[in-house]
């Protein structure tokens, strides 16, 4: 990285991180697949087994997660069960509907209370297999021969908000990628893809967002969500830099793309702003990672424009606290803020005038005893210093991966208020 570039990150990162204490260490036991998609027949589980997915006992529910109140939280699944092939992915489960999926803890456990299956407007289960070409070529097992249709219905949940009042759910996702609101019953009556991406699917489609986030990589799409307390505004952002890793100019980026929203009314949300932000630096992470290892995977509102996200790495992840208040807003520099000219490794944002947000480091999950760098999901909780945190067990797609897991860390200070 050059030099200006990496001083311009550092400036806009304050160091050291505040000390944590984790204060409990929760696991899913092993549960029914069905409890999540009871639509699913015995055989169709029985015939994932054969295509390549040893333990349909152990679903994923941390692809992202929202504290509800009174110890009972909201996970979320993801795309379902799926391996990697060449040029692609397999589905052993294409049946599979993403959920949104209530829990609580209870001694050391997670406990699953049901779930919400994404469903059309008729209620019909959606998929999770992707809606284009040019994404994942899905196929039906391991041996990655037989591909399956693509379904422009289908999504890859990330991350999860529940809009005040009842009104039901926003998620952002990956397949093309998108936004999408939800009823309370789980039901799609919105989804809102960059511009130019237009999708046949069962349900309203706008295509809305800034185009650049098409330019998202390969699996990195949409992957963290905000919202704040009167379910106003939403902050959505990608999880890794725009532009292919095999080219020079974006391979080294270390700055990711943010999106403001009104979504005052979910029917007809609102671009309000674009933003640029920084990754730390990869040798600040335990183990070695390269720019194109840098994600950011789990997103929480704190207050004003101030957002918790956990940026992650080999070795781990981190928690910082991202102030957008004084960043520049690049839908006001006209073509060159909606192009992808800002995010080419190396660009010198103060001297073209760019403010990035400032972030401050309020957490390293390796110090506290987290072995893990798998966590997708954020929450604070109300006492404003709390932390929930989850991983993403990715379906136990080799059944090695093991449960899904669940940390409490609690900081020295709530973020709340920090200058």
């Amino acid at each position: 990285m050059k030099g200006k570039a990496l001083a311009l990150l550092l400036f806009h990162t304050f160091l050291p991180a505040m000390a944590g204490q984790l204060l409990g260490e929760y696991t899913q036991p092993p549960m029914p697949l069905r409890l999540l998609n009871p639509h699913l027949p015995v055989g169709a589980l029985l015939a994932a087994q054969e295509r390549g997915w040893p333990r349909a006992d152990l679903p994923g529910i941390g692809s992202g997660l929202v504290y509800l109140g009174n110890g009972r939280y909201l996970g979320l699944t993801d795309r379902g069960p799926n391996g990697d092939c060449p040029g692609g992915k397999f589905f052993p489960l294409p049946g599979f509907a993403p959920a949104l999926v209530p829990f609580r803890l209870e001694g050391g456990a997670i406990q699953v209370e049901g779930a919400l299956p994404f469903l059309t407007p008729a209620g019909r289960p959606i998929t999770g297999l992707p809606n284009r070409e040019g994404e994942d070529v899905p196929y039906a097992d391991a041996t990655c021969r037989e591909r399956l249709a693509l379904d422009p219905n289908g999504m890859d949940p990330e991350d999860v908000a529940v809009l005040p009042e009842g009104r039901g759910y926003l998620v952002v996702e990956e397949n093309s990628p998108s936004l999408v609101y939800l009823n309370p019953e789980g039901r799609i009556l919105m989804r809102y893809t960059p511009k130019g991406i237009r999708l046949e699917a069962d349900y309203p489609v706008r295509d809305i967002l800034p185009g650049v986030l098409s330019l998202r990589r390969n699996n990195r799409g949409l992957e963290n969500l905000a919202l704040s307390g009167d379910g106003r505004t939403a902050w959505a952002l990608l999880q890794s830099p725009i532009g292919s890793t095999r080219d020079p100019a974006y391979d080294g980026s270390l700055v990711v793309r943010a999106v403001r929203l009104d979504v005052s009314d979910p029917l007809r949300v609102q671009v309000t702003g674009m933003y640029l932000v920084p990754f730390s630096p990869p040798s600040e992470y335990p183990k070695p990672n390269r720019p194109r290892d840098m994600k950011y995977s789990a997103a929480a509102w704190v207050e004003g424009e101030r957002l918790l996200l956990l940026e992650r790495a080999e070795g781990g992840a981190r928690v910082f606290l991202v102030d957008f208040a004084g960043a520049t807003n690049l839908l006001g520099l006209g073509p060159v803020g909606e192009g992808p000219e800002l995010d080419r490794t190396g660009v010198d944002y103060a001297a073209r005038g760019i403010r990035l947000p400032q972030r401050r480091l309020l957490l390293e999950t390796w110090k506290v005893g987290i072995d893990t760098d798998k966590i997708e999901g954020l929450a604070l909780l109300e006492d404003g210093q709390t932390l929930a945190l989850i991983s993403d067990n990715d379906f136990a797609i080799t059944g090695s991966e093991g449960p899904t897991q669940l940390w409490l860390v609690r900081l020295p200070q709530s973020p709340r208020g920090l200058p």
